[in-house]
């Protein structure tokens, strides 16, 4: 009786036309619930690294997995986390070949700090007052720093009039808390600067609306969707230590975002071809007003802007259509085209203040971009597949100063190979040469011109590269129940026409699994991966423009003008074993060990023939080091048919070193009221944590 009686309950909730059905058709309910709790011992001056994208908080431990089904009518619904930061709940059903819904609530909260100081009040508002100079952390205000975000939404399909189809979909997503901010106090971070919690309290509603066509043959569909971002707090007003007076922050503004999509595909045409295309048009639109004051010495100095507000307007057209063929037995190709276009029609807003900054005027970003493409497969017989392609890619830009157009030609080659029952593998090249228009490369009137060093600073991004990658992918069986699996890639970059900036970098991955394991028995599973990656750059020092070549890279270097190079390497290393046993025919047993590590290094030199007199520079061996260690086992114990016994122990340890925060201080005194502020964000990332939970769970 308590059995159906649930059933019922359950079947009202999730599907209130169950009843109706109930005696004719019942609805057939099954599941489970969990209940439980979690303890965490921590050894960490700061848990926001511990907890930055979970709640490992002591307490309960609440989920369910539900499921209902008859001839006509179906739900699912599943929760996990309950009442904690990390809560996640899902109800979708329907009725078969007539209606679906889906419904769900997702949260999570990003920590980023939780025992810092600062000596603001007000910390994580629009208004955050201090007085200055306020040298002494130990009259500071404690201040957590996070938000917590929820994404609840609803999903409707009309499926009664197949094969037409109409879909209604909306979500809400709210964030609400604080994040991390900095801005320097004077024109310059060397007039001190302050680190903020500046507030998040935003808000995002979307709406799409979909109906379309679809058969096996045919399928065309189109889609209007609705955005709408709000922001309460769009500025905010803070203490200037170096100025003594109020200072303020611009943040993200309230925006409006249109698009409509469509999509069309064919199936079963001439040489069994598939086509599909599809476009999309959209707009971007905010409005937002315009500070006319900066901070000066203490007082407010107009900045003179031509129009009070800035009207943000931005358009963006995409389409792309593909065809895939197969013209003969052994032959599969794919013919593709993609366009993409962006019109920035925001406001143009000058600003002109020749006695203090000079004029400026906003800056607009367009571009087009054509690609198209093609590759091609042909097996020669049952284990061995041979595949190229090409892939050309045109951009052009209006509003980036320094390249406007850029040409990505690409071409791979591909051989797979499944003839060994033991072995099957895949070998990979790709070529990309990137040829660049560089606007920049006659700047300046002569070798003491600023101007002139344009011509050698290229931003590797958009710069002439050519890059050759090769992968190799190996999957081994060598005997029965033992697999093992091998991936390694090589990446090289040559940016052979730079001269200052990014030179080249190099890239090399290996990962190596291998899983054997009994059927009924016990299966083991160990991994390992290495990467490395090596970036060259070289740049100049100058220290007296004047002197004849200054700004030329090539001129023989002296005590003020010089090159110097910087070469960055990064490792990581991974290494984990898992275990599944099946102990008795009523325990399981599963357990694993990662270890993982990275370690950065910047080996700093100068260009030969630099006088003696000029310190030589030091490597920095901390880079950005980590390690974390972690251990997992987990028992679950099948006490009957219907309950179920869980209980786990994990330990994490995280370890991060980097030379930019050797030696922290919350205050960096200097003179001239050049003080800089800090609130520990980030500096006190390492952690160690002991963790023990349980859950009982009850099946029906």
């Amino acid at each position: 009786m308590k059995r159906k009686l649930l059933c019922l309950l359950i079947a009202n909730l999730f599907a209130g036309s169950a009843p109706a059905l109930a005696q004719s058709d019942p609805l057939v309910v099954t599941g489970s619930v969990s209940v439980g709790g979690t303890y965490t011992d921590e050894d960490t001056k700061d848990t926001s690294k511990l907890n930055e994208y979970r709640d490992l908080s002591n307490g309960g431990l609440v989920g369910f997995d539900v499921k209902g089904r008859n001839s006509r009518y179906w739900f699912d619904a599943f929760g996990e986390n309950l009442s904690r930061d990390d809560q996640y709940i899902t109800a979708r059903g329907g009725m078969y070949d007539v209606f679906k819904y889906r419904l769900w609530s997702d949260s999570l909260k990003h920590n980023f700090l939780d025992n810092g100081l600062t000596p603001y009040a007000g910390a994580g508002s629009s208004n955050q007052v201090a007085t200055f100079p306020r040298l002494d952390p130990n009259i500071w205000n404690g201040v957590e720093m996070g938000y917590r975000r929820r994404d609840n939404g609803a999903l409707f399909e009309l499926q009664s009039v197949t094969p037409w189809y109409m879909r209604v979909e909306g979500n809400q997503v709210t964030w609400k808390g604080a994040k991390p901010g900095a801005s320097s106090q004077g024109t310059s971070p060397g007039n001190g600067f302050v680190e903020l919690s500046l507030p998040v309290d935003y808000k995002t509603q979307n709406l799409v609306v979909e109906g379309g066509y679809n058969t096996r043959a045919m399928h065309f569909d189109l889609s209007w969707m609705l955005s709408k971002f709000e922001n309460s707090n769009e500025v905010v007003d803070w203490t200037n230590g170096y100025n003594l007076g109020t200072d303020r922050t611009y943040l993200a503004a309230d925006n409006r975002y249109t698009r409509v999509a469509g999509n069309a595909s064919f199936r079963d045409l001439p040489l069994q071809t598939s086509l599909a295309a599809r476009f999309t048009v959209d707009e971007l639109k905010d409005s937002v007003g315009l500070g006319q004051t900066i901070l000066s010495g203490g007082a407010q100095v107009p900045t003179g802007a031509q129009s009070g507000s800035f009207d943000g307007r931005i358009k963006n057209t995409t389409f792309s259509a593909s065809a895939a063929s197969i013209p003969a037995k052994s032959v599969d190709t794919r013919l593709y085209y993609n366009y993409r276009k962006r019109d920035d029609e925001s406001r143009n807003v000058e600003f002109l203040s020749p006695s203090f900054f000079g004029n400026y005027s906003s800056e607009s970003f367009s571009y087009e971009k054509n690609n198209w493409g093609f590759d091609a497969y042909w097996r020669m017989d049952r284990g061995n597949r041979f595949g190229g392609g090409y892939d050309y890619l045109d951009t052009k830009r209006e509003g980036r100063f320094d390249f406007d157009r850029t040409k990505d030609k690409r071409l791979f080659l591909e051989y797979k190979n499944s003839m060994f029952d033991q072995v099957s593998g895949r070998l990979k090249y790709t070529r990309l040469d990137r040829d660049s228009n560089f606007l920049l490369a006659n700047d300046g009137t002569g070798t003491t011109d600023p101007n002139y060093e344009n011509r050698y600073v290229t931003a590797f991004d958009l710069s002439d590269v050519k890059q050759d990658q090769w992968k190799l992918t190996l999957d081994f069986v060598p005997m029965d129940n033992l697999d093992i699996g091998f991936e390694g890639t090589i990446k090289k970059n040559k940016y052979d026409k730079n001269v200052l900036g990014r030179l080249n970098d190099d890239r090399r991955e290996v990962y190596l699994s291998a899983s054997y394991g009994l059927p009924g028995s016990v299966r083991v599973t160990v991994f390992g991966d290495n990467e490395e990656a090596k970036y060259d750059s070289t740049h100049r020092i100058i220290g007296t423009g004047t002197t004849t070549g200054a700004y030329e890279p090539s001129s023989p270097p002296n005590a003020s003008n010089y090159n110097w190079t910087g070469k960055i390497t990064d490792k990581s290393w991974a290494a984990g074993v898992a275990v599944d046993w099946p102990a008795t025919e009523k325990l399981t047993v599963k357990a694993s060990a990662i270890y993982y590590k990275t370690d950065g290094m910047v080996d700093l030199s100068l260009q030969e023939g630099v006088p003696a007199s000029v310190v030589r520079p030091v490597p920095v061996g901390t880079w950005d080091d980590s390690r974390r260690t972690s251990f997992t086992i987990k028992g679950e114990y099948a006490f009957s048919k219907r309950w179920t016994f869980t209980g786990g122990y994990a330990y994490e340890k995280w370890e991060y070193s980097d030379a930019q925060y050797d030696g922290y201080r919350y205050t960096i005194p200097a003179s001239s009221n050049q003080n800089s502020y800090l609130n520990g964000t980030y500096a006190f990332q390492d952690y160690k944590a002991n963790i023990i939970y349980g859950l009982v769970s009850y099946r029906f």
